[in-house]
C-alpha cells in the first residue's frame, strides 16, 4: 500500500508540465493540454500562411530562426525538427534545419538554412515532440525562398 502511494506521488511529480491531470484522481488516465505551434518570428507571413525568406546574394547560405511553442513551461521538452528539402554535401544529405532542440520556458528554437539552389522553392518544416502522456504533438510551416528584391 505504501509502495503504491509512493509510486503515485513519483508519477505525479513527473507529470507537472502542460497541466497534466492528476493520475491519482483520474483512475490512472493521463490527460494533457500540451500543444505545438511553430512560428518564424523574423520572416514575413502572407495571407495564405506561407512565410517568406529572402535569399541574400553573395552568401553561401541564408539563415532564419524558427520557434516551437509547446506550452510546457515546467518541463524541458526535446523537440524534433525536419524538412522536405536539403542538399548533398560530401556525399551526405544535409537538412534545412537542425534535427533537435530543447525547450526553455516552453519554447524550442532551431535555425532554418537555405541555399541558392532553393530560390523559388517552398520548404515544409516539421516539428514534433512527445509529452508526458506519450501523446505526439506535431506542426509544420511552409517557407518560400525568394530571390533578393
Amino acid at each position: 500500500m505504501v509502495k503504491k502511494s509512493f509510486m503515485y506521488i513519483f508519477i505525479y511529480i513527473l507529470l507537472v508540465g502542460c497541466d497534466i491531470q492528476d493520475p491519482i484522481s483520474s483512475n490512472d488516465i493521463c490527460e494533457s493540454d500540451c500543444f505545438l505551434d511553430i512560428e518564424a518570428p523574423s520572416l514575413q507571413i502572407d495571407e495564405n500562411g506561407y512565410y517568406h525568406v529572402e535569399w541574400l546574394e553573395g552568401y553561401n547560405q541564408t539563415f532564419s530562426t524558427l520557434d516551437a511553442n509547446t506550452g510546457s513551461t515546467f518541463l524541458i521538452q526535446k523537440v524534433y525538427w525536419g524538412s522536405d528539402k536539403g542538399i548533398m554535401y560530401g556525399g551526405e544529405p544535409v537538412s534545412c534545419v537542425n534535427p533537435a532542440s530543447y525547450t526553455d520556458n516552453g519554447i524550442a528554437h532551431t535555425v532554418l538554412s537555405v541555399w541558392e539552389v532553393m530560390i523559388t522553392d517552398t520548404i515544409t518544416v516539421y516539428a514534433g515532440y512527445y509529452d508526458e502522456c506519450d501523446i505526439e504533438h506535431m506542426d509544420s510551416i511552409k517557407v518560400i525562398v525568394e530571390d533578393e528584391i
